[in-house]
């Protein structure tokens, strides 16, 4: 059957390349003040704290559900150490290659064979969807938070194996069309050992090609076999054997901690009431908050749940029946919404079903969704302006739609990018908007406690403990702010209840060691610097300060011990050989006290004045 033409065939558009210029400068600005923000939350973990993991070595062999995200951040580290910026450009280059293949993914669709016919404007339709995803302020945790590499970089294997899938679909015979289907397959593998929502992704393709293209069932399905077998690759880094080392599986048992803290089923019921939220939030982003404070749901006969279930399930029903009718002759238009629909049905699955996450709610996992929301709100803006067939109408619905809404959400991102500046804009924000969470007043305080502003941080932490009496590092952070004041009792009353909640905090028991020492309480200080000892048996310090208070009691057995302890960790802690040495005179071994001056000198030479003079006092002594 010969294909209809469509008046918008001789659409007068700029061409893609200006589309992509278009993306890249809509980003830049809309992210320019972004390049000097802060790490923040959990960048101390992924990215400060993992610092020592940053060595080739690390990264074999290709382990764990999170691999290439952690292989990108070293590759950072090792360009630029810990300038944030290099951070900031590679996050913002990510997001614009993703606002391109939104672009280049609706443009194949449109190619495909079940929609090449349809009188579409393609060019119009490919590029609003894109700016739309570049330009939304709900993508700016993905983007501006450098840890949310993992939904964007994700995101970048996830569009690239299905552009790349459909580029080999409708390619014509020739070596190009296997490069394109291998390079999907890898970018489908890749995507698996990126973040944990890829698992979605071979069934994504299967449905595009069953629902865009034709051919004998079985060549169709021998072809897709290669995809599908990469949805076992999950399950078997999640629940396999542990066979990777360094980052590859640093977070693997935490992620399987995860999956208990709640019940499948009440996670669910609360994700019914979620994706509502995120579906509010695309259509009308404001009261974004890196913290939302959301209640758990127990029973989908709770009317909220009730109605938000119902509420999905008549959208999901409803583009359902929108393809369907596509399907029986209906409008292109309506095959473009219902895919965007069920892109973000399919998409937000994984993070949002049975499968239970600690935090029920981030609005980065809007991230590869918010391509098929573009989409869909594209084709239906079009489908509007598109119903005149006139393509002028078309040419200014879509000036029209970057001025009222690309502009804008543009505007608005850079506006919420202000919030991501440093870790007191942004809990000062979340605390404003969910001040009985009690996470967002403890990072709140911790942030001002690093920023230096310490009446402010003292305030924000007893706000915390308003909230959790027992958040111990809440207490323990008092005790060292009040440590450091010389407010001794204080310290000592928050370093003790920091010690009650965790009897494992060596920590706690030192500082309050060394706070009963410096008021010459020694039976205080001994007990807890053996507590801390017995917290962790290699703490250094608390070994040499134990040595030292018990030599002072004169238990000069018990010195020796610690002073020895100190030496196995450390052979080369001069001021703990030196400290030996005098015990060892204390206790009459002048053979073994000379030796031990002997290697303090050799430990450190600009000692050896100090330790003739230890030597004459050993010598007169005899």
């Amino acid at each position: 059957m010969p294909k209809a033409r469509s008046v918008f065939s001789r659409q007068g558009g700029f061409p893609s390349a200006v589309v992509f210029v278009s993306i890249a400068l809509l980003a830049i600005l809309s992210y320019s003040n972004t390049f000097n923000a802060a790490f923040l939350f959990d960048d101390y973990d992924y990215i400060i704290g993992n610092n020592k993991n940053f060595m080739i070595e690390s990264y074999w062999p290709p382990h764990g559900t999170r691999y290439f995200t952690y292989l990108s951040f070293a590759l950072n580290y090792m360009a630029g150490g810990m300038d944030v910026r290099g951070y900031h450009a590679v996050n913002l280059a990510i997001h614009i290659a993703n606002g391109s293949l939104v672009y280049i993914l609706a443009r194949q669709l449109m190619k495909s064979p079940r929609l090449s016919t349809s009188a579409l404007p393609a060019f119009h339709i490919a590029a609003l969807a894109a700016l739309l995803f570049t330009a939304h302020p709900v993508q700016t945790e993905a983007v501006t938070y450098i840890s949310q590499r993992f939904a964007s970089l994700a995101t970048l294997f996830y569009l690239s194996a299905v552009v790349l899938y459909l580029k080999w679909r409708l390619s014509e015979q020739g070596a190009a069309r296997s490069v394109f289907y291998a390079l999907s397959l890898v970018c489908v593998y890749a995507a698996q050992m990126t973040k944990e929502f890829s698992f979605t992704l071979p069934f994504v393709i299967l449905s595009i090609e069953f629902a865009f293209f034709s051919g004998p069932q079985v060549r169709r399905l021998t072809n897709l076999i290669p995809f599908l077998f990469a949805m076992a690759v999950i399950p078997f880094m999640l629940f396999g054997p542990d066979i990777g080392h360094g980052v590859g599986s640093s977070v693997r048992s935490a992620q399987l901690r995860d999956l208990q803290i709640f019940s499948a089923h009440d996670y669910l019921m609360t994700q019914f009431r979620v994706i509502v939220t995120y579906l509010r939030l695309l259509a009308l982003p404001i009261g974004q908050n890196l913290e939302h404070d959301y209640p758990l749901y127990r029973s989908i006969l709770h009317p909220a749940v009730l109605v938000s279930f119902l509420f999905l399930l008549s959208l999901f029903i409803g583009a359902v029946c929108l393809f369907a009718r596509f399907l029986r002759g209906g409008s292109g238009y309506l095959a473009l919404i219902a895919t965007g629909v069920l892109w973000f049905f399919t998409t937000i699955s994984v993070e949002s079903s049975i499968v239970p996450i600690k935090d029920v709610i981030f609005e980065h996992r809007l991230y590869l969704p918010g391509a098929g929301a573009a989409i869909a709100a594209s084709a239906a803006i079009f489908l509007g302006f598109g119903l005149s067939k006139s393509p002028r109408a078309v040419r200014n619905g879509f000036a029209a739609s970057i001025a009222t809404l690309v502009l804008p959400l543009a505007l608005a991102t850079y506006e919420r990018n202000k919030v991501w500046q440093n870790g007191v804009t942004l809990y000062e924000d979340a605390v404003a908007k969910s001040p009985e969470k009690e996470r967002v007043r403890y990072n709140l305080a911790w942030s001002y406690h690093l920023n230096g502003d310490i009446d402010k941080a003292v305030a924000a932490y007893y706000d915390d403990l308003r909230l959790d009496p027992d958040k111990q590092k809440a207490h323990y952070n008092l005790g060292k702010i009040f440590m450091d004041r010389r407010e001794y009792g204080r310290a000592k009353r928050h370093f003790g209840e920091a010690a009650r909640i965790d009897p494992t905090d060596a920590y706690a028991y030192y500082n309050l060691a060394s706070l009963y020492l410096f008021e010459n309480d020694i039976g205080n200080a001994i007990k807890f610097y053996t507590k801390s000892v017995e917290a962790m048996p290699q703490y250094e310090n608390a070994n040499y300060n134990l040595a030292l208070v018990l030599a002072r009691k004169g238990d000069y057995e018990g010195a020796e011990y610690y002073l020895r302890t100190v030496l196995a960790l450390n052979p080369s802690n001069a001021d703990a050989i030196i400290n030996l040495g005098r015990v060892y005179a204390s206790k009459g071994e002048r053979a073994k006290a000379r030796e031990a001056f002997g290697m303090a000198i050799q430990a450190r030479p600009e000692l050896a004045d100090l330790m003739a003079a230890e030597i004459r006092r050993l010598e007169q002594a005899e």
